[in-house]
């Protein structure tokens, strides 16, 4: 197995704590990252924040999202050792320390499944333990779903139809699109810059849910199956891995439903599921 250092991203952008919310919201929107590395005053490690962080903890502070961050791991280490970490506390975002605990680098998933698919891709899916998948009904209002989602801490499902068949999917992602947000209420909280446009989803998709909570704006009610991606890429449990994992490389997807040869959703493949497999 390769050392961590020769697969993570180097020179990640870091924030630094004591800090406030409003100003990772804002680095995290600009860059268009869901998440990073927190460091101390001296560019020691302090812990990781992200994107859903923020949004289930909204009203807490910075200093105490990252108190629950994951355990670094050395630039030095096994990859399998970064996974372990990512399995074990259920966090995609793994800061890369050196000898000295400075952040040199940060893992997600991402950054191995192409290993993965080199050790493990013969595999059919079917031998891989991977999630649970949870329907919802096509007509759910996205009021609804938005509250489901903050609820369950699932960010994807896969929307069936009246004979429960799977006709689409939906993530927070979509609803967000659906969202209209003040332009004077962007720029007054998250103070973005002159030349940046507030309603680019690079720009904006890290901030919107985090509106939402403050009471910013109002979520229509619309049904899911006017919002939800149809005809989503999928996989089969006969399928073999490697092409799963094909699918997630080239689309930067996090998941993708499984489906029985009957076509009836079967479960959900997640990055971290794949993670499992070098543990």
């Amino acid at each position: 197995m390769p050392t961590v250092s020769s697969v993570m991203t180097k020179n990640p952008v870091v924030c630094v704590v004591p800090g406030n919310v409003e100003s990772v919201v804002k680095t995290l929107t600009k860059k268009g990252l869901t998440g990073m590395p927190v460091v101390n005053a001296d560019g020691k490690y302090a812990g990781v924040i992200s994107r859903r962080d923020i949004f289930s903890n909204h009203e807490e502070a910075q200093t105490a999202m990252v108190m629950r961050s994951p355990v670094p791991v050395r630039e030095d280490e096994d990859v399998s050792l970064a996974a372990k970490q990512m399995v074990d506390q259920g966090k995609r975002h793994i800061a890369i320390v050196d000898a000295n605990n400075k952040v040199v680098g940060i893992v997600t998933p991402q950054n191995l499944l192409k290993i993965a698919q080199e050790k493990y891709g013969e595999k059919k899916i079917s031998e891989v333990q991977y999630s649970r998948v949870i329907p919802i009904w096509e007509k759910t209002p996205l009021k609804v779903m938005f509250n489901v989602m903050n609820i369950s801490s699932i960010f994807v499902y896969v929307v069936i139809d009246d004979n429960g068949k799977m006709i689409g999917l939906i993530t927070d992602r979509d609803i967000f699109d659906k969202i209209n947000v003040r332009r004077d209420v962007v720029s007054s909280e998250r103070g973005m810059d002159e030349d940046e446009d507030p309603w680019s989803w690079t720009g904006m998709r890290n901030f919107v849910q985090y509106a939402v909570q403050k009471n910013m704006v109002e979520i229509p009610s619309t049904p899911l199956s006017e919002v939800m991606v149809r005809e989503p890429k999928v996989t089969y449990r006969t399928s073999k891995l490697k092409d799963a994992i094909q699918v997630l490389l080239d689309g930067n997807f996090n998941q993708i439903p499984v489906l029985s040869a009957n076509g009836k959703p079967s479960g959900m493949l997640y990055d971290l599921d794949i993670m499992r497999l070098f543990v």
